[in-house]
């Protein structure tokens, strides 16, 4: 079968609490906005990614244990196909305890990886890889992104990366093997050693022949157009913010949409920042993903004539989850 997109990478399993407006130490209190649901970015992505209709598929080393049975089930409840999940029964996903701020929709992340299954390269599914569309990875387990990134060159396979940290000499050589890269500005700064987002994509651009992008959150993103041979830049969509979880997952997810699609780069960029925008909605990172047949809820009179049509095509084309 082949696959729209395999992703892989961190796998979590997330505790969201937005913190009341007053806090009684030594206390019990109740909270209205508590969440647990399955996290991480490449996760996450390839929820947003099933949502909207395609056949994504995720790569994790899991056990039988609560975290991986609570993981697995979040990944089929958004349509993700977990066929490739590697079984381990000392391995379990990461727990993460998330505060988000209820004045500035920030968030603190704890973060748990005792007996955490890190992914092998014994473990990427290396013909499915050649036979997909689209590879999503990150930087968590460099040597089975190195192996699934390995995996796709010379084939039609888009492979996007999500780096966040990492060996610069490392992440340096991994960009060369990537068709897009779309890194948070603070990543994309370390591995250039400039700040201004468009010196930063410009210098990011010589590290690799692919596409790449840089996110600022609010700020909005940034990418370097090849055809254009300058710099693009996608402003954020405002909205009422009420925590920025896993906006950086939706913007990937909305990315490889258009990628699947064969949309240009300026309508990819669009529709990752509405997507992501969407997400900083609700609590958590997978809460607010639309279904491909909620797609048209998206709309707003501030995206441009030609994304819109586009938004109305996907759902014209409704053929999976009716939700």
């Amino acid at each position: 079968m082949r696959r729209d997109l395999i992703a892989l990478g961190l796998n979590a399993v997330d505790v969201l609490i937005r913190l009341p407006f007053q806090i009684r130490k030594d206390d019990k209190q109740m909270v209205s906005d508590l969440v647990i649901q399955g996290g991480a970015p490449t996760a996450s992505g390839a929820c947003g990614v099933a949502r909207l209709g395609y056949n994504v598929a995720y790569v994790a080393r899991v056990g039988s244990n609560t975290l991986s049975a609570t993981c697995t089930e979040e990944f089929r409840k958004s349509g993700v196909s977990t066929d490739l999940f590697v079984h381990d029964e000392g391995s379990q996903p990461a727990l993460a305890l998330v505060e988000i701020d209820p004045v500035t929709a920030s968030r603190t992340v704890f973060i748990q990886m005792d007996h955490y299954g890190f992914l092998r390269p014994a473990d990427i599914p290396v013909d499915a890889i050649r036979a997909s569309r689209a590879l999503l990875v990150d930087s968590y387990d460099l040597d089975a992104t190195e192996a699934a990134l390995r995996a796709a060159v010379g084939t039609e396979c888009h492979t996007v990366l999500d780096f966040e940290s990492g060996d610069h000499e490392r992440i340096r050589s991994l960009l060369s093997l990537g068709t897009h890269a779309i890194l948070p500005i603070g990543c994309a700064s370390s591995l250039t050693g400039h700040n201004e987002p468009t010196d930063v994509v410009r210098v990011l651009a010589d590290l690799t022949s692919g596409q790449v992008s840089i996110t600022d959150g609010i700020r909005g993103s940034w990418a370097w157009d090849r055809d254009c041979n300058s710099v693009r830049y996608q402003p954020a969509f405002r909205v009422p913010n009420v925590d920025t979880t896993g906006c950086g997952d939706a913007y990937h997810a909305g990315y490889i949409v258009g990628l699947l699609e064969g949309w240009a780069l300026p309508l990819r960029m669009e529709f990752a920042a509405l997507l992501a925008s969407r997400v900083a909605t609700s609590i958590g990172g997978r809460t607010a993903l639309p279904w491909r047949s909620e797609v048209t809820s998206l709309l707003r009179s501030d995206i441009s004539s030609n994304l819109s049509a586009l938004i109305h095509n996907l759902y014209d084309r409704t053929d999976t989850d009716s939700r």
